[in-house]
């Protein structure tokens, strides 16, 4: 086998050897043409000097501009006329307009306002993120307290339900409920809620709400 591959080995070494000595020469080509090309450019360049230097004598000659002074009879002295007093009447400051005042009190409470929607929203943002990771009867309290505090007592009262039932001990998710209940004007709900707890638990706080809704 190896007899065989020999001959197309030379070959394949032959043709590589003259490939190579072909892109010798043509590298030397061109070298060579580039060499000829700047040679050339260097003495057109030198030519087109030497012509120009011929063509524009050099000069020593410099011009100074002569300046002549005014002569004594041409000068005049110009009296400086009195000067004048003149009464200027001084624009009298009117009072700014009450709606001006208004209207940026009502933008900063606008701005005011944008902000607390904007902290509220990541605050509940982040209470919900953190139920969803633990699912505890702290993370669903707080989100009960949130939704009261903001005044949505049905969510309140979703949420304190949630949270009672994660640890019904608790007299809070009550006292929540029993509160946005009655802010429905749903009191006797309020109050069999809080009776029903009272029954199983005894707790003041349940009891002191429970004696204000009679």
């Amino acid at each position: 086998m190896l007899n065989n591959d020999f001959p197309q080995l030379v070959k394949k070494y032959e043709r590589y050897k003259g490939q190579k000595r072909n892109k010798i020469f043509l590298s030397l080509f061109a070298f060579a043409i580039i060499l000829v090309v700047g040679f050339w450019l260097i003495s057109k360049n030198n030519f087109i000097i030497n012509s120009f230097k011929k063509t524009v004598p050099e000069s020593n000659i410099t011009m100074t501009p002569v300046v002549t002074p005014p002569s004594v009879k041409e000068v005049k002295v110009i009296k400086e006329a009195p000067l004048e007093r003149v009464k200027v009447d001084t624009p009298q400051v009117e009072k700014a307009p009450d709606q001006v005042y208004q209207r940026s009190t009502k933008q900063a409470e606008k701005q005011n306002s944008f902000k607390l929607q904007v902290n509220e929203r990541k605050s509940l943002y982040k209470l919900l993120t953190e139920h969803k990771e633990k699912n505890t009867y702290q993370s669903a309290i707080n989100i009960a307290q949130f939704y009261f505090d903001e005044k949505d007592y049905a969510q309140a009262i979703t949420w304190s339900v949630k949270a009672s039932k994660q640890d019904p001990r608790q007299s809070l998710p009550w006292i929540i409920y029993a509160k946005s209940k009655v802010t429905q004007g749903k009191t006797k709900v309020a109050k069999k809620a809080l009776s029903i707890y009272l029954k199983h638990t005894n707790s003041k706080e349940v009891q002191n709400l429970l004696d204000s809704l009679k």
